[in-house]
């Protein structure tokens, strides 16, 4: 029987939304949610990946030496944990090892996981399946046949990933674990297939669909937004809402471009930079994972000097007065999506990995 919340962790989350309901720029709560970037090899290569950036692989031996330490009180306090990356996660050596710790040290703090479910590896889903912990599973599939599934992430594992999310459904039966998610990135190349992708999940039995815009992280992957067909966006977000209105299944849209939805209120801030942290192995700290430049690390610093760091305080304060990130974020702001800046992220790349790309190029006959 899986554990349920200690009474630590349910009065850091009570504090938690009281300190972001007050808008605290300086909190004594910790985060409820905390996103680990476990970083991998992917054994796919989707069209609209970020992974073209510095993403070091992550190595579990260095989490535990390092980062880990001090983020074992937080985690301990959180409502959840993501451990998800630029890659495919499950597919690490280490996947295994890396589930059974979480599981064994958290088991009150629920997982969230971001797969393409491809992977042929019994024990990783026995681990994710069983009672010991709490998991959602975010199934990247963003497609519906073989044909377009293939396109998309340009691998050809279809059938694999069908077998496992047959088997995982039939766990969720008799375990109630995991929940399952189905992701949709939207893109010119895939957007009309929606409403079959929510057909789709209906037989397959998912708890819920979501779709997204995708973002741009690199200039030759532009021809991929929708922003630039923005009519067939709005076409197949009402086909899909239709079609899953009539299958009855949970679906979770992007905001249309155009006005703005009836009856919406752009609301007064976001909730992440008071709730979530992302962190990668190294210490490197994200607000949310469409955020863009911020300097702020774990490496020769306690959690709580970068939990209420400049960083973090700027970031609260601009939110508090409704500007900000908020102003560009689609995913808080549905009037956002109407600016073509809402679809790009920049980040700059680590000075390291810039020389070394360099070096490489220089090689190359």
């Amino acid at each position: 029987m899986r554990e349920m919340k200690t009474e630590e962790q349910k009065a850091n989350l009570a504090l938690n939304v009281r300190e972001h309901d007050e808008k605290r720029i300086v909190l004594s709560s910790t985060p409820r949610r905390v996103f680990l970037q476990i970083n991998a090899a992917c054994n796919a290569d989707c069209v609209f990946c970020s992974k073209g950036y510095d993403y070091p692989t992550f190595s579990f031996d260095d989490y535990l030496k390092a980062v880990g330490p001090r983020l074992n009180r937080v985690l301990s306090q959180a409502e959840e944990l993501i451990l998800t990356g630029s890659g495919e996660f499950l597919g690490l050596p280490d996947a295994e090892r890396i589930l059974a710790y979480f599981n064994r040290e958290f088991p009150h703090v629920d997982k969230y996981i971001a797969t393409n479910a491809s992977h042929a590896r019994p024990r990783v889903w026995e681990l994710i399946t069983g009672g010991e912990s709490r998991y959602t599973l975010q199934l990247s599939l963003h497609s519906a046949d073989p044909e377009s599934h293939k396109a998309m992430m340009r691998y050809g594992a279809w059938e694999q990933v069908q077998r496992n999310i047959r088997f995982l459904a039939e766990r969720r039966k008799v375990m109630g674990n995991p929940r399952l998610k189905a992701m949709f990135v939207m893109t010119t190349l895939n957007a009309e297939l929606l409403p079959e992708f929510v057909r789709w999940a209906a037989g397959v039995g998912v708890d819920e669909v979501i779709a997204g815009y995708f973002y741009i992280y690199e200039s030759q992957q532009k021809y991929l937004s929708l922003y630039f067909k923005q009519g067939l966006a709005n076409r197949v977000i009402d086909e899909a809402r239709k079609t899953a209105d009539e299958l009855g299944v949970t679906l979770r849209l992007p905001p249309k471009f155009g006005g703005s939805p009836p009856g919406w209120v752009k609301p007064s801030s976001c909730p992440e930079p008071w709730h979530q942290i992302m962190i990668n192995a190294d210490g490197r700290v994200l607000p949310c994972d469409v955020y863009g430049d911020f300097d702020e690390s774990l490496a020769g610093r306690s959690f709580d000097e970068v939990w209420n760091g400049p960083g973090y305080r700027a970031v609260r304060c601009s939110l508090r007065a409704g500007a900000g990130c908020l102003e560009t974020c689609p995913r808080q702001n549905a009037a956002a999506v109407n600016d073509w800046s809402a679809h790009v992220i920049h980040r700059r790349k680590d000075p390291a990995q810039i020389v070394k790309e360099r070096h490489e190029a220089l090689r190359k006959p």
